[in-house]
C-alpha cells in the first residue's frame, strides 16, 4: 500500500487526515486542526449512509443533484472546492466510477491534511466484472493505482456497485462510522451507537429480500439497461443479464438485443426490468419483440430524486419499496 494514498486507522477504516476539531458540526471547538466543518461525500448512497451515522451532529454534502447518478457525472470545479472547505470527505477509491473524487482526495490529502479523507470501500469484498469472482480488501487495495485517470473501464476490473448488496452496505457503513469516530472522538460514542442502528437496518433489509426471493419460479432476471445488480443477485442466487454491462453510457448492439430477447424467451420471463434513471426505451422494445409482458423501473440506489427527497426516502426505502417487489415480479417470487 502507498502511504501517500492511504493509511488505515485502526486497522478498519481507510482514513487520512487530521482530528475532526472534536466536533464535524465545529470547525473551531477543541482548538482542533480540521480546516472546515461538515462532511461531503460524493454521490447519494455515501451522503445516505454518513447521514445515517453523524445524525443531527453534522451536515452531509452530495454534489449530485436530484434525478443523476452518481457513476460518472462530471461536478464542477466546486465541488472541489466544497470537500477542501469540509471536515471530511467520504468517497470510493476505485478508478473510473468518479475520478474527479479520486482526484479530490488526492489534493485533500496534499494539501489539505486537516480535511478527514474516508475511503468507503474499505473492508468491502469486490467482484470482478465478468467473472463472478470476488476479492477481499487485500486485492481492493491492489488495484488502486496512481495512474486512475488512464484507465477507461469502470472500477478497473472490478464492478464498483457494491451497495446494491445491503451485506456490503453494512460493512461500507460501519468504515464510515470508524473513520468518524476515530478522527472525532468527542461524538465517537454518536457516531457508533448511529453505526449500529443503521446497520440493524439493513440487517433487516437483507433478512427480508432474503426470504422475499427465496421462493421463486424462474432464477434469471433480465435489467434493460446500466448493470448495476450484480452483487445483489450473487447475495440472494439468482443471475441478472444486461445487454449493456457496467457502465451508464454503454449502447448495445443489435447482436445483444437480440440474445437478450431469446433469454427472455427462453426462462420464461415476463418482467424485464430498467433503472429509473435511464430510458425505458430498451425495456421497452424487448418486451415489445419478445414474450413478456411489461417493463418495470428498478433503482441502482446510487442517486436520488426529488419526490423521494420529499418523501424521505434514502437507500434502504428505495430497496425495499422499489426494488424489493420489482424483482419479486420478475423472479416469480411472489
Amino acid at each position: 500500500m502507498n502511504p501517500t494514498r492511504r493509511q488505515v486507522l485502526g486497522g478498519t477504516a481507510a482514513v487520512v487526515g487530521g482530528s475532526l476539531a472534536g466536533c464535524l458540526g465545529d470547525p473551531g471547538a477543541a482548538g482542533g486542526d480540521s480546516e472546515g466543518e461538515g462532511v461531503f461525500t460524493s454521490f447519494f448512497t455515501l451522503a445516505d449512509f454518513t447521514r445515517h451515522v453523524v445524525g443531527d451532529v453534522a451536515e452531509v454534502q452530495n454534489p449530485i443533484p436530484p434525478g443523476e447518478m452518481g457513476h460518472q457525472y462530471e461536478v464542477g470545479s466546486q465541488a472541489q472546492v466544497d470537500a477542501a472547505r469540509s471536515a471530511a470527505f467520504v468517497y470510493l477509491d476505485i478508478p473510473g466510477f468518479q475520478n474527479w473524487a479520486l482526484d479530490s482526495a488526492e489534493n485533500l490529502r496534499s494539501n489539505h491534511e486537516g480535511v478527514t479523507v474516508t475511503d468507503a470501500l474499505a473492508n468491502v469484498e469486490l467482484r470482478e466484472i465478468g467473472s463472478g469472482h470476488e476479492h477481499g480488501d487485500d486485492n481492493h487495495e491492489e488495484d488502486h493505482t496512481e495512474e486512475h485517470e488512464e484507465d477507461t473501464h469502470d472500477g478497473g476490473d472490478f464492478d464498483p456497485h457494491y451497495w446494491t448488496d445491503p451485506v456490503r452496505s453494512a460493512t461500507s457503513v460501519r468504515t464510515i462510522g470508524e473513520a468518524l469516530a476515530e478522527a472525532d472522538p468527542d461524538n465517537a460514542e454518536t457516531y457508533r451507537s448511529n453505526t449500529d442502528a443503521y446497520v440493524e437496518e439493513l440487517e433487516t433489509l437483507d433478512e427480508t429480500f432474503e426470504s422475499e426471493l427465496s421462493e421463486r419460479s424462474i432464477d434469471t432476471v433480465v435489467v434493460a439497461g446500466h448493470d448495476s445488480y450484480q452483487y445483489l443477485a450473487a447475495r440472494y442466487g439468482f443471475e441478472v443479464h444486461s445487454p449493456v454491462g457496467v457502465s451508464p453510457n454503454a449502447e448495445p448492439g443489435s447482436a445483444e438485443i437480440s440474445e437478450t430477447i431469446d433469454i427472455v424467451d427462453d426462462n420464461g420471463i415476463d418482467v424485464v426490468l430498467y433503472d429509473t434513471f435511464s430510458s425505458p426505451r430498451l425495456a421497452e422494445t424487448i418486451v415489445n419483440e419478445s414474450n413478456a409482458e411489461e417493463a418495470v423501473a428498478i433503482s441502482s440506489a446510487e442517486g436520488t430524486k426529488q419526490q423521494w427527497l420529499d418523501d424521505g426516502w434514502g437507500y434502504v426505502e428505495q430497496m425495499k419499496e422499489l426494488n424489493l417487489p420489482a424483482f419479486k415480479a420478475a423472479l416469480k417470487a411472489e
